[in-house]
């Protein structure tokens, strides 16, 4: 999962000098929510079979505690500044050289050509106005 080497210093070491971003926050609460997806599913999987010793109460615990942590992460970027797009451009230099992020890399590129079209001054730190707050992980 490219998530891992996003968020672990060992593989990315920025992280010891780069304030964190509100769309790696995002991704981070798109990665619990995926997580408390499948858990989801394997419960249900469970529910149809039991598989001794794991039975379906053993996941109510654990959903519990990821929509917990959806909800705390989803709290983080709420009251995040926002990124301008500074800290946009260097996300995707660290990104565009990874498979499976070119998309990723030209929807934003295009995002910072429209705020820059938009604002006139290329400073935009509007989170709202920036679709891939949301974008898979």
């Amino acid at each position: 999962m490219d998530i891992y080497r996003f968020f672990h210093p060992h593989h990315n070491p920025r992280l010891h000098s780069t304030p964190l971003r509100q769309q790696e926050l995002s991704e981070l609460e798109q990665a619990a929510a995926e997580l408390r997806k499948a858990l989801n599913r394997a419960m249900r999987r469970v529910e149809r079979a039991p598989v001794a010793p794991i039975m379906p109460e053993h996941f109510r615990d654990i959903l519990k505690a990821m929509r917990f942590v959806e909800a705390s992460l989803q709290t983080l970027c709420d009251a995040h500044p926002g990124d301008g797009d500074s800290e946009l451009r260097d996300l995707i230099n660290e990104r565009s050289g990874f498979s499976g992020w070119e998309t990723w890399t030209s929807l934003l590129r295009e995002q910072l050509a429209t705020n820059n079209n938009n604002n006139g001054s290329g400073n935009s730190e509007n989170r709202d106005s920036n679709p891939l707050l949301k974008i898979a992980v």
